[in-house]
This record gives structure tokens, C-alpha cells and sequence, in this order.
């Protein structure tokens, strides 16, 4: 008789040995925070860990959507290419195509429209992005200069970047101005700078590079994303990794956050879709190479309690894009999907407000969500 029971024991044992140790989701997930050479490092799992007693879900509620109204004189865009909010809830755009920068108040009422193209002093030749501080002041990346402006359209000074020409920047809370830099050779090299307020270059803060073959092009471009935190700290990520970097002013580490992520297959339909909607009949000229899997991330924005909010490749299912949210420690606690036409530009004072290039009308809108955490 026991011989008979012995396969089934020998069954039993083996199923129970392989059930202990594999990880099972939802219960041995965890997050480790250690230190190393004295820099904190917090490595999150794949799924989110709501922390004891905090909230585990973000719930959001649309309450404003402008540049929908045909019939109303100066509500609609024709390139969107930047949003900003300031303490007051103003909100800001900056219109790529028709050189205008418009400021509504929290009702979505328009109160001014300014920008005047041109190359001369308080012109705007060719703005590619638009920071909006606080205290309600927009700073505006044109071609040559950087450019600070009230939210009535006064031009309050003009600073040269014809030496340095910043893509994507930030500024801190005592007006020093961080800024990303680009250089391609055998290598594809970013570099973000800290610069005072004159774009005088303070320190190297941040810095990526990786292997670059001319005469190719990477279907997904590394960037380097950077956000300044309340304590004027820098955290920055380059896209082809899932890994923050905290850094002080000189860029000194002083704490590193992790995220292990979905692993996703890029398939032959997604090579052409891709093709398709970025490169259109031109993709035949080019020599686009592809990776085998989606970066891990696509882009990242920061709010005013230093959470951190990341969109994935990873589909919700519903025609959305999943968004890993962490909190000011580093934690991913929870996370969300927004339509993948709607991109999160800015959240302050638990709105978040969506930048959409191009609705199925074919209008560029702006729209807000009011954020209800549980």
C-alpha cells in the first residue's frame, strides 16, 4: 500500500517545493530599500505596493477640456506643443504653428494671447517648449534665446543660447535654469547642465550615452528626462533605462530608484504601425532600426509633492497607455491609463492636465483631470 501512495507523495513534495520557490504575485512582492556607498537605493517590483495605511488607487475625474469650441474667437490651437500651470491654477500653452502663447484661468476663460514671430528683441522665431514657474512666469526655448514672459505678454528679459541651445529645461526655485544637451558622433551622448541665470554653465548633472551608428536612425530616440524636485534636487532618467537618479546641484548621487517592468516583444505589425505613424512614405529612405523589445518607458513628468508619474508601452487594453505612479520616497505605489492621445503634461495641486495633439475632429486640446486618491 505505500508503495502505491509513493508517486503521489513524491508528486506532493516536488509541487510543493516548486509553489515555494516561485514568487508568487501579488505575495512576495516587495520593495528593498538599501544603502550603498551611501546612496539610497529603493528597487521596485513589476506590480505596485500601495503602502500600509496609503492610498493604493488614483481615480480620475475630466472637469475642463479647452480648444473644442469652434465658435469661440481664440479657443482653438493649431500646434500644441507645450502646457503649463502656475500656483494660481492659470493655465498656459504655447502653440508651435500659430506663435502664440495663450493663458486661461482655472475655468477654462481665455484672458490673454501674445507672441509676435520674428528674430528681433521680445519676437519669437521658433519656440519648441515652454516652462511656467510657480509665481506665474513662462519661460519659453526658442532657436537662440530663452525668453521670460508675464502672464499679461510682457517680455520680462531675453537670455542668448546660441552656445547652448537646450532642448527640454527646468528651473529651480532660486532661478538657476537646468537644461539638456545633445552630441552625436560614435556615440549617441546627452548630457543635462546646470546653468545660472544668465545660461552661464554651473555643472554637469546628469549624463547618458550610448553606441550610435551613422547613417541609422533608432526607432525609439534616447532621451534624457529630468524634473526638478521641491528641494531644487534634480531627478533625471534616460529612456532606454527603468532607473531615476536623484542627484544634488553638482550632480552628486544621493539616491537611486529602480523598477523591474513588463518585458514587451515588438512584432511585425508594430514595426509597420510604427513606420507608418512616424515616418510615413519616407520610411522606405531611411535605415530605421528597431530594438527587439519596447524601451521599458516612454516619458516621465514630476508634480509639486515630487511624485513621480511614468508612461509605459504597456496597453491597457481599452485604447490606453499604463502610467506607474511613485511617491516622493521612490515607491511605486499605484498606477493608471490615459488614452494613448491624451499625454500627461503637467500635474500640480492634484490636477492633472493632459496635453492631446490631435483628437478625432483633428483638434490639438487641453484637458484636466481632478485627482481623488484612495
Amino acid at each position: 500500500m505505500r508503495d502505491r501512495q509513493r508517486p503521489f507523495q513524491d508528486w506532493s513534495i516536488f509541487l510543493l517545493a516548486v509553489l515555494l520557490a516561485v514568487p508568487l504575485p501579488g505575495l512576495t512582492q516587495k520593495i528593498e530599500v538599501t544603502t550603498e556607498n551611501g546612496v539610497a537605493v529603493i528597487r521596485n517590483p513589476i506590480s505596485a505596493v500601495p503602502p500600509p495605511g496609503g492610498p493604493s488607487q488614483l481615480i480620475l475625474r475630466e472637469d475642463l477640456v479647452i480648444g473644442k469650441e469652434a465658435t469661440a474667437a481664440g479657443y482653438l490651437f493649431a500646434e500644441l506643443r507645450s502646457i503649463g500651470v502656475d500656483d494660481e491654477g492659470y493655465i498656459w500653452t504655447l502653440d508651435w504653428e500659430d506663435i502664440k502663447v495663450k493663458v486661461f484661468d482655472k475655468t477654462g476663460k481665455l484672458i490673454s494671447t501674445f507672441g509676435k514671430k520674428g528674430q528681433g528683441p521680445k519676437e519669437i522665431e521658433n519656440p519648441s517648449r515652454m516652462v511656467v514657474t510657480p509665481d506665474g512666469t513662462a519661460a519659453i526655448v526658442d532657436l537662440n534665446k530663452l525668453s521670460f514672459w508675464s502672464r499679461d505678454g510682457r517680455c520680462l528679459r531675453e537670455v542668448s543660447t546660441a552656445k547652448t541651445r537646450p532642448a527640454r529645461l527646468r528651473i529651480d526655485s532660486h532661478g538657476f535654469i537646468y537644461g539638456d544637451s545633445f552630441d552625436l558622433g560614435e556615440k549617441w551622448t546627452m548630457k543635462v547642465y546646470r546653468y545660472d541665470p544668465d545660461m552661464n554653465r554651473l555643472a554637469t548633472v546628469a549624463a547618458y550615452e550610448e553606441p550610435f551608428q551613422m547613417g541609422s536612425l533608432k526607432a525609439f530616440t534616447p532621451l534624457i528626462l529630468f524634473h526638478v524636485m521641491r528641494d531644487d534636487r534634480l531627478v533625471w532618467l534616460a529612456t532606454p533605462r527603468y532607473e531615476f537618479h536623484v542627484v544634488d546641484d553638482e550632480g552628486k548621487s544621493v539616491k537611486r530608484i529602480f523598477k523591474d517592468y513588463k518585458r514587451l516583444k515588438i512584432s511585425a505589425s508594430d514595426r509597420e504601425r510604427i513606420l507608418k505613424e512616424r515616418w510615413g512614405s519616407r520610411a522606405s529612405q531611411i535605415k530605421i532600426v528597431f530594438p527587439d523589445e519596447y524601451p521599458p518607458l516612454d516619458l516621465f513628468i514630476g508634480d509639486d509633492a515630487d511624485r513621480l508619474y511614468v508612461r509605459t508601452y504597456e496597453e491597457d487594453g481599452h485604447g490606453g497607455l499604463w502610467y506607474d505612479v511613485f511617491d516622493a520616497e521612490g515607491r511605486c505605489f499605484t498606477r493608471f491609463a490615459l488614452l494613448k492621445e491624451e499625454m500627461a503634461f503637467v500635474v500640480r495641486k492634484n490636477k492633472l492636465y493632459a496635453l492631446i495633439l490631435e483628437n478625432e475632429e483633428g483638434l490639438p486640446l487641453v484637458k484636466r483631470y481632478a485627482m481623488t486618491w484612495k
